[in-house]
């Protein structure tokens, strides 16, 4: 027989999907962030403003 879930154990899951979201969001705009600078870099070297 499968055990009741208790209140406590769906507020737990709450939270871990609440930072499993974060963790998401966070690591696509850093990814986000990096490909505007590579793409930056790529347009800075096109137009002779390398050093």
């Amino acid at each position: 027989m499968a055990m009741a879930t208790t209140n406590s154990e769906k507020q737990r899951w709450i939270w871990v999907k609440r930072v499993l979201w974060l963790l998401l969001i966070w690591t696509a705009s850093v990814g986000a962030m990096l490909g505007a600078a590579y793409l930056m870099r790529l347009f800075m070297y096109a137009i002779g403003l390398h050093s």
